[in-house]
Parts: structure tokens; C-alpha cells; sequence
């Protein structure tokens, strides 16, 4: 795999955590911050797939996203398996600073 080598500017807190998370997973800061580039990455792509779909088809009805929740299930994806509110909470504001959301934004 090709890589390319970048030079990023990250806030003091931000870079830390980084640090703290990458080891934690036991990963140099480089591969811990590709991954999580590449989840954002992907969570962006999902996001606009979705506007598109909605765009085309309008909201999927509950029968449908029942539906495709089965379809992911079936796939192995478990969608909010024992996941506490705290932990979704952390999850969603966690979701968010990658993503660079205002604040307003985060907390929903």
C-alpha cells in the first residue's frame, strides 16, 4: 500500500488524547490516526449516501428500516447491542470532534 507522508496541525488537547488513545490500543500515533481518518472518512460517505437515498426516495418508513436493520443482522452488524446511553453519549460526542461538528451539533 502506497503512503503518503503529511504534516497536520492538531490542538495541544486533541494531540494528546491521540497519543493516549493510540497507545492505549497499543498502535504508533500515525496508524491510530489513519484509522480513525478512515472511520470519519467512511461515517462522512455513510452521511451522504443517506441524503442522497433521501433525496431520491425520500424517509424510509419504519417497516423498511426495520427491514434493512434485519438485512445488517443477518450480516453479523449488530446495530446498539448492549450499548448504555452513557456509552452511546460518548460514542456520538466522541463521533462528533472527528468529525469537527459545532457544538450545538454534538450534543444530539
Amino acid at each position: 500500500m502506497a503512503v503518503e507522508k503529511l504534516s497536520v496541525s492538531l490542538p495541544d488537547t486533541v494531540a494528546t488524547r491521540a497519543r493516549q488513545a493510540a497507545e492505549r490500543a497499543g498502535l504508533p500515533l500515525s496508524a491510530w490516526l489513519a484509522e480513525a481518518a478512515e472511520t470519519a472518512a467512511n461515517l462522512a460517505e455513510a452521511h451522504l449516501a443517506a441524503e442522497e437515498y433521501e433525496a431520491t426516495y425520500g424517509t424510509p418508513d419504519p417497516q423498511e428500516l426495520q427491514a434493512g436493520r434485519a438485512q445488517l443482522a443477518e450480516a453479523g452488524v449488530i446495530i446498539g447491542a448492549a450499548e448504555t446511553a452513557e456509552y452511546a453519549a460518548s460514542r456520538r460526542a466522541a463521533l462528533a470532534r472527528l468529525l469537527g461538528l459545532p457544538e450545538e451539533k454534538r450534543l444530539g
